[in-house]
Order: C-alpha cells, then sequence, then structure tokens
C-alpha cells in the first residue's frame, strides 16, 4: 500500500499532452500506472481493520488522482479525440472480427471481461508472459462511442453495420444482439462452427463436458463479466479492485484449461469498455 501511494505520489504535478497521438502514447508508456497503483493502493487500504491512522494517505491520495491526474487528462482527451485523424490513431474496436478472426486458420477463443481496463490487461498480460509455456503480445484498440457495455459488445461481433435506435437499442445490420443466442446467431453467419458461452456456465465444468463445447469449433466467444457486475451495483462498487484481481487469476486458469483440455491453444482477451 504505501509503495503504490509513493508512485502516486511522485506523479503529482501530472502533465498531459494536447495531441491524441502523444495522449494515446504517454498512457500505454506511463499514465496506466496511476491507474495500476490507484487500484493496488485501494486493494490494500480496503482490507486494513483499523483505517484512521491512513486517513490523511488516502485523501492525499485520492487528491492527486482526482484532482491532479483525471481533472488534467479527461478534458485533453475529450479535445483531442475531435482530432479530424483521432480515429486513425489505433486500430478499431469495430474492426475486431475482420482484424483478428475473419482469416485465422486455428479455432480461436475470444474471451470478453466486461469492463477490464487497460491497466488490468497490462498485468493479466505480465502473468501470462511469466509462463515459459505462453506467447503473449499486447495490442491495443479504440472503442466506439459512447463506450458502454451494449455497444462494445456488438462492436466485437462481425458486423456491416451498428445502429444506436431512438431507445438505446444496438443492432447490428438490423439485427438484435441483446442476449447470448442473439450474439451467437450473428456470429454464426460469418463463422458457422461457432458458439457464445458464459464463463460462468463453463468455469467448473468436468473436462469432458468442457471439451465437448469446442470439438468442432472454431470460434468460442466466453464472456466473463466478474468486474462490471460488482462494479456496476451500488451495494458491491467497493468491491470492484478487488473483482479486478479475481478477474485476472479468472482468465488465466480458464486459459490453461482450455488449453489442456481442449487442444485450442489461440486465446485473445479484449473488453467490451473500459
Amino acid at each position: 500500500m504505501l509503495d503504490s501511494a509513493y508512485q502516486i505520489i511522485q506523479a503529482g504535478n501530472y502533465r498531459c499532452p494536447d495531441s491524441f497521438k502523444e495522449i494515446l502514447r504517454q498512457y500505454q508508456e506511463e499514465d496506466f500506472r496511476l491507474d495500476y497503483e490507484y487500484r493496488r493502493f485501494y486493494s490494500a487500504y480496503d482490507q486494513l481493520e483499523e483505517t484512521a491512522a491512513f486517513e490523511p494517505l488516502r485523501d492525499l491520495i485520492e487528491n492527486i488522482y482526482t484532482n491532479e491526474y483525471l481533472e488534467t487528462l479527461l478534458p485533453k482527451w475529450n479535445a483531442a479525440i475531435q482530432e479530424s485523424d483521432a480515429f486513425m490513431a489505433l486500430p478499431l474496436q469495430r474492426d475486431f472480427y475482420a482484424r483478428n478472426l475473419k482469416n485465422a486458420k486455428e479455432r480461436t477463443v475470444v474471451i470478453i471481461s466486461d469492463a477490464m481496463r487497460y491497466e488490468v490487461g497490462k498485468e493479466l498480460f505480465r502473468r501470462v508472459q511469466d509462463d515459459p509455456k505462453c506467447t503473449a503480445k499486447l495490442e491495443v484498440q479504440l472503442s466506439v462511442l459512447p463506450s458502454y457495455t451494449r455497444l462494445g459488445m456488438a462492436a466485437l461481433l462481425p458486423h456491416t453495420e451498428l445502429t444506436l435506435t431512438d431507445d438505446f437499442k444496438v443492432l447490428i445490420d438490423g439485427q438484435p444482439c441483446e442476449n447470448l443466442s442473439e450474439r451467437e446467431a450473428i456470429l454464426r453467419k460469418c463463422s458457422p462452427d461457432s458458439v457464445c458461452v458464459q464463463f460462468d456456465s463453463i468455469k467448473s465444468l468436468k473436462i469432458a463436458d468442457l471439451r465437448s463445447i469446442f470439438t468442432g469449433k472454431q470460434v468460442v466467444y466466453v464472456y466473463h463479466n466478474q468486474i462490471d457486475a460488482r462494479g456496476d451495483k451500488p451495494n458491491t462498487e467497493d468491491e470492484v479492485f478487488v473483482a479486478c484481481q479475481e478477474a485476472i487469476t479468472e482468465i488465466i486458469d480458464l486459459i490453461r484449461r482450455i488449453s489442456t483440455s481442449a487442444n485450442t491453444y489461440r486465446f485473445i482477451v479484449t473488453a467490451d469498455h473500459g
């Protein structure tokens, strides 16, 4: 906890670039650490039985993170994303299927972790790298806007057109994509040998049952909802940092189980929004 506090205090007097490309570069190389250390600080702080002695430190951390970091970064981000070439700065989330799956030769499992932020993905990447049996790489993509679950989930499916209706329903080429069966139907139009499953429905399956889901499939979408499910509800929102850590462990464990039990070796972990 104290180490994380030190790292955040060192980042006082935060400076943010003006251009969108430089904001993205600085975030990927440096600024993500502020989000990471902020999560680590509160993960430790929330486990203290007696917090009184550390409350002034918590107030200082909150002031730096909110009033120096976020209040500087967010206006710059909102202004820079208006640049004419902003959406050419990174690969786009809406091109995810075409870029990663359309021409894939081997079975691919896509694990979509709802609301996983970049810094959490970065920690997941580091932990996967520690496994000598894995070859991992980290890539970024620019999400659709507004960045929220329904639209982000739709953007990750194959499509020609995304539509947001007046009553805020999302359509893929005119078709609904709200639930698992609707998403699977859309996926199968481009990849007939595909399936969509919920993480919770497969996490405890026996080996034979797990293998049966993947046999004969080319693309498998696994929807993982550890972070958003707890961070989006008032009675559990204070558990969101714990949920991030649990999500990392759950995803690593799932990848290991599928690779050993279902002869699958290509995995893509992504998020609908951060």
